[in-house]
């Protein structure tokens, strides 16, 4: 099992964002837990900007804005039951936006 903790969460299954979350990702790096951050918790890894939980592979397509990108997600059929994780960094977390660099990146 590992834990990361982050400032922002996205989960394209409900649409919401949640701010200062902690997950946790089973043995396959399917996210098995996803609470509030409370205090620091041994062996949690932080990781600055967003993760977007999915049941498919996400990416960023052109130069796309979150805006754009959650409106082409949400429009996505759903078939897979397992959710990942995935973390786009750089993230700017104060206008909730892509930046000229991020990349999105699959947790393991």
């Amino acid at each position: 099992m590992k834990r990361f903790a982050t400032h922002r969460v996205y989960s394209l299954l409900t649409a919401e964002i949640k701010s200062s979350q902690v997950l946790e990702l089973d043995e396959d790096g399917g996210v098995s837990k996803l609470y509030p951050f409370r205090e620091e918790i041994c062996a949690t890894e932080w990781l600055s900007g967003l993760v977007i939980l999915s049941p498919v592979p996400v990416q960023r397509v052109n130069a796309e804005c979150f805006s754009d990108f959650r409106k082409r997600m949400q429009e996505a059929v759903f078939t897979h039951a397992v959710l990942r994780a995935y973390w786009v960094h750089p993230f700017n977390v104060s206008a909730m936006e892509f930046v000229k660099d991020s990349r999105i990146l699959p947790l393991k």
